[in-house]
């Protein structure tokens, strides 16, 4: 019979709960208080939930002038990135290697990356430290909060 390891279980039920919820929170804050030329109401469109999204933010919106610019402009990609990096240790299984160290860095990678070239006017767009900040701090998080439960396999 195998022995289940309940802390590890436990561990794998809150990345997974991590990553949907901060997802969700990101989403949401997207639907009820930014601009219509973002994508998911594109996206809205083709699923056919446009006019429900519609009638949400109807009632949210007019509350966007009391909530702080970083909230609504780097909160949501500090939260998709930690998303993506608790959805990243739970496929796999909190165990980081070689092998597949890759795939917890190249998102967040990306999100940086793109707003250091910003700042240097490699990329269009405007550099904000709050940005980065937010997105440093969504892809460290996870790993200060599951430190206990994860593993480094690197051959030195």
């Amino acid at each position: 019979m195998k022995i289940i390891n309940n802390s590890f279980t436990k561990h794998k039920i809150c990345l997974l709960i991590g990553s949907s919820i901060s997802l969700f929170i990101g989403i949401l804050i997207y639907i009820f208080f930014r601009n219509f030329p973002l994508r998911i109401f594109s996206w809205s469109e083709l699923v056919g939930i446009q006019q429900f999204l519609y009638k949400l933010r109807e009632h949210n919106i007019s509350y966007v002038r009391y909530i702080p610019d970083w909230m609504l402009f780097s909160l949501p990609d500090g939260l998709w990135i930690f998303s993506y990096t608790c959805f990243t240790l739970y496929i796999w299984k909190n165990i980081i290697s070689v092998e597949n160290v890759i795939w917890f860095i190249i998102i967040p990678f990306v999100a940086i990356g793109s707003e250091l070239l910003q700042l240097f006017q490699l990329l269009s767009g405007t550099f904000d430290i709050t940005d980065l900040l937010f997105y440093l701090l969504g892809f460290l998080l996870p790993f200060i909060l599951f430190k206990k439960s994860i593993i480094y396999k690197f051959k030195i």
